[in-house]
């Protein structure tokens, strides 16, 4: 359990670093959006390839469902919190 936590742990650390970096390195928040926009459609489609070829079903087809998806709720996510935001 303690090993399975850990690497879940890790894992989550490291993915929510790829769309933060952009903010953590630029100084212009309008900037950073787009970079951190266009470096998580990226790893998106990466992370999906990669897990076509683990489940046996197609990589392209993976990759672009996952990309889709999770942009989707990557877009929902800042509209709401826009909202919120103000």
């Amino acid at each position: 359990a303690l090993q399975s936590g850990a690497t879940i742990g890790g894992a989550y650390i490291l993915g929510g670093l790829i769309p933060l970096m952009p903010y953590i390195l630029l100084t212009s928040a309008l900037t950073a959006l787009k970079w951190s926009v266009g470096i998580t459609v990226i790893a998106l489609f990466v992370f999906g390839f990669i897990k076509g070829q683990f489940t046996g079903s197609k990589p392209l087809k993976s990759a672009f469902q996952t990309c889709l998806i999770g942009s989707l709720a990557a877009a929902v996510a800042f509209f709401i919190a826009r909202l919120i935001g103000g």
